[in-house]
């Protein structure tokens, strides 16, 4: 069986991921702000992703725990758009993108694969370019924490958009690359999937006004959002061998919310 390092496996789709693996026989190692023994995981790593240093820390515990390499390790820690405009940068974005390229050679050593997620709202309008820009061709954390700080309002939304853009058009960068040295990268764009995230979300009245009518054609009319153990199926089939012919793709699993809101986009 495999060794799988997951960031924010302690809860939502993380947790899903997790499980799964664990219901396999994989060895499941946690990174999380909020890792703690009863978590379905053989190793949990205790660390905020939102700091710097902690992020170091992460990757020298990572290293310690998993020292012949990884099978797979998946980003999965993120906040949700009702947070703070400079914690979404730095959570979504910038400690997806660190702790992907510090796992990085864990995963080259057993030529395993790399799993980031994103969201189905990457792909909406209004994109925030200037800031997809500081994030991802700048590659300035501080620029973007002080540019997200101006956000305010409504345009505190544009944050978590962003992040997700940037982040999986980075995975697109650099998956070829890194195929070529026997990894592969994808990405999955969740939509509107039941988690403690969205429990915050539908809790802020603007956010909650926005969801009420938020399509997801598989679940028409039912009032439900999407189980995270589903999105967690699609992880598995991206980290399994059965996927091998994948890579750097993003999968939309999100009950066809993308399709159906972008009819004629690719």
């Amino acid at each position: 069986m495999g060794i799988y390092a997951i960031t924010g496996a302690s809860s939502g789709i993380g947790a899903a991921i997790g499980r799964q693996l664990k219901a396999q026989g994989h060895y499941v190692i946690n990174i999380s702000r909020r890792a703690a023994a009863e978590d379905a995981a053989d190793v949990n790593i205790s660390a905020d992703l939102a700091m710097k240093a902690e992020r170091g820390r992460a990757l020298e515990a990572l290293y310690a725990a998993a020292p012949d390499g990884l099978d797979g390790f998946v980003s999965c820690s993120g906040v949700g758009p009702t947070q703070p405009a400079d914690v979404i940068v730095s959570i979504n974005y910038f400690a997806a993108r660190e702790m992907t390229e510090g796992a990085y050679p864990l995963v080259e050593k057993k030529k395993g694969v790399i799993l980031v997620v994103s969201s189905n709202s990457a792909t909406l309008p209004q994109l925030n370019t200037e800031l997809v820009d500081i994030m991802l061709n700048q590659n300035d954390e501080d620029a973007a924490v002080a540019y997200g700080k101006t956000l305010e309002g409504p345009a505190k939304y544009q944050a978590y958009q962003a992040s997700k853009n940037a982040i999986a058009r980075w995975v697109r960068r650099w998956s070829g690359s890194w195929a070529a040295r026997g990894v592969r990268m994808n990405t999955i764009a969740p939509g509107a999937t039941q988690t403690e995230l969205m429990d915050q979300g539908v809790a802020d009245p603007d956010f909650s006004a926005n969801m009420i009518n938020y399509p997801i054609p598989m679940l028409y009319n039912t009032g439900k959002f999407l189980p995270a153990d589903d999105i967690a199926k699609v992880a598995l089939f991206l980290l399994s061998p059965e996927s091998v012919a994948i890579c750097g793709a993003i999968i939309f699993s999100d009950g066809g919310t993308d399709g159906f809101l972008r009819t004629e986009g690719l």
